[in-house]
């Protein structure tokens, strides 16, 4: 027996474009990740980051006060702070510190481990983030034709 399928409205879909208020939210979410990774000690692959220096281990053992600190971007608390959203639009995402001073000591940070980029669970987090985005999107994305 044929099937009949009959079609009361045709349309189209726009093209993927997400608003600035959508790609803040992933932006924001991105940060949020990676900050959470940085305080369990985890660097930009995933993986336990490297063990301080002794000489290092020694001063912050000092500064902060911690019995066995770790290497999580946070000693004086200045990187951590001041990492944050800086571009959500024009379909891009970034996302620094925003002081001079702050960015130059994560770019000596990272020559000792890499700690700031994505590790596979930022990842898994960034996706979630813009599939709620997209679905958004998506229900305002038809166009009746017709």
């Amino acid at each position: 027996m044929p099937v009949k399928v009959q079609v009361k409205k045709t349309g189209r879909l726009k093209g993927p474009n997400l608003s600035d208020p959508q790609l803040k939210a992933i932006g924001e979410e991105m940060v949020k990740v990676q900050k959470q990774r940085w305080e369990d000690g985890l660097n930009a692959q995933g993986n336990q980051a490297k063990k301080l220096s002794f000489k290092y281990f020694k001063e912050k053992q000092k500064f902060t006060g911690q019995a066995t600190p770790i290497r999580d971007m946070h000693m004086t608390g200045e990187t951590m702070k001041n990492f944050t959203l800086r571009r959500a639009s024009q379909g891009s995402i970034r996302a620094e510190n925003t002081s001079r001073l702050a960015r130059q000591k994560a770019t000596r940070a990272q020559t000792a481990e890499e700690m700031i980029g994505f590790a596979s669970t930022d990842q898994i987090a960034i996706f979630k983030a813009s599939q709620l985005q997209y679905g958004i999107y998506l229900q305002k994305a038809w166009i009746p034709i017709g």
